[in-house]
């Protein structure tokens, strides 16, 4: 079993040598030190198992550190020369998990064993399922949405995350009152077991469990792209299946989406517009790509024979356009199966869900990033 990395906050050099050697069966000890402000983003960064954090009499602003630490989702074991009373209740009140003597190896290694949990980077079993549109307004939340119950009907344990963290639709969509943001999954992720988790999560009566940043907009300005890696990353080992809304463009947001994704479904229309902007996109890993288009129109001067000539790729599935039965089942608060189940609609959005029930044939180690398969050219840092 990988060990796993534990950071170590406030260590002198002769204890940081001592720690190091009596940890090395159970952790690999990486050093931290980050300044205050930036503990949280550090930790987040590094996506570790649990942080040591040493405390004394003398350093009264770790307990601050304890809880950013905490806030950012972390697990903290504290460790001190001695075992003073308020210091232990100190560090207990700022969030830590255990506090232990540093000269007790013994205890130390069994703290981080019952404590450390392996990193947040590490792969979980569920797969990810991204929608993205060629341009506004093709019907991703409506594909979204519906292909989530269709799996959740399949009996897999799906959640549907909305990234549009400011004007995400989803919610109402499902009609569904998101109590429950992002950024609380994120500040909490290390105390979230499966059963704590569901049930904090906003559940749709299909079952599916759907996160969105909700009311709590103003949180959103601090989400980074790696938060989202580190959230997909614990939501995979929770759910067989997430499913992703709001992907607007390339920000790093979306861009952390679309790389931690095993199945793209790029969604168009049959307009210049939408094909031209999805030949653009089309320099990506094409074995996780689908080409979805919606609003299918027989009549339609752009045919699927045009557009997969437009893009040298096949147009994976077509969905058929039926605005009256997408106006009345969002209005109505339903997915399409309960609102018109036998719309050719409702039936074309279900035959989704086995073609994103299988691993792509291409998914792997080597699948190139989203932005340096889409411009040919290494990722700006600000981007990963």
């Amino acid at each position: 079993m990988q060990k796993p990395n534990v950071v170590l906050v406030g260590a002198g050099a002769a204890l940081e040598a001592d720690l190091k050697m009596a940890l090395r069966e159970v952790c690999n000890l990486v050093p931290l030190n980050a300044p205050a402000e930036l503990i949280a983003d550090e930790y987040r960064r590094l996506g570790p198992g649990a942080a040591l954090v040493v405390v004394s009499a003398q350093t009264p602003q770790r307990f601050g550190l304890i809880y950013n630490i905490v806030a950012a989702g972390g697990v903290v074991i504290v460790i001190s020369d001695r075992k003073d009373p308020e210091l232990i209740l100190r560090a207990m009140r700022a969030g830590a998990k255990e506090f232990v003597l540093e000269s007790d190896h013994e205890e130390l290694k069994l703290a981080v064993r019952s404590q450390a949990h392996p990193s947040e980077q590490a792969e979980g079993t569920g797969s990810i399922i991204a929608i993205f549109g060629a341009k506004g307004g093709v019907g991703c939340t409506t594909i979204a949405a519906n292909l989530s119950g269709a799996l959740q009907e399949m009996g897999q344990r799906v959640c549907l995350l909305d990234l549009d963290l400011h004007l995400g639709d989803v919610l109402s969509f499902m009609d569904v009152a998101g109590n429950y943001s992002i950024t609380d999954v994120l500040a909490n992720m290390a105390r979230l077991d499966r059963d704590l988790l569901s049930s904090s999560m906003t559940k749709h009566v299909s079952g599916v469990n759907v996160l969105a940043q909700s009311i709590k907009m103003e949180e959103a300005e601090h989400i980074k792209g790696q938060d989202i890696t580190n959230l997909l990353n614990f939501l995979k080992k929770n759910y067989d299946r997430i499913v992703i809304d709001g992907v607007r463009g390339f920000d790093e947001i979306s861009l952390a989406a679309l790389d931690a994704s095993q199945h793209l479904l790029m969604v168009l229309t049959q307009d210049v517009p939408a094909v031209r902007n999805g030949q653009r996109c089309l320099g990506y890993d094409q074995t996780k790509v689908k080409v979805i288009l919606t609003r299918s129109q027989t009549s339609s001067k752009i045919t699927l024979d045009v557009i997969a000539e437009t893009l040298k790729v096949p147009v994976t599935h077509a969905i058929s356009n039926d605005f009256v039965s997408v106006i009345d089942a969002i209005n109505r608060g339903l997915l399409l199966k309960d609102a018109a189940p036998r719309a050719k609609l409702t039936q074309d959005i279900q035959a989704l869900a086995p073609l994103v029930s299988a691993p792509p044939k291409g998914d792997g180690p080597q699948r190139k990033r989203f932005l340096s398969g889409l411009f040919g050219k290494k990722a700006p840092s600000g981007a990963s």
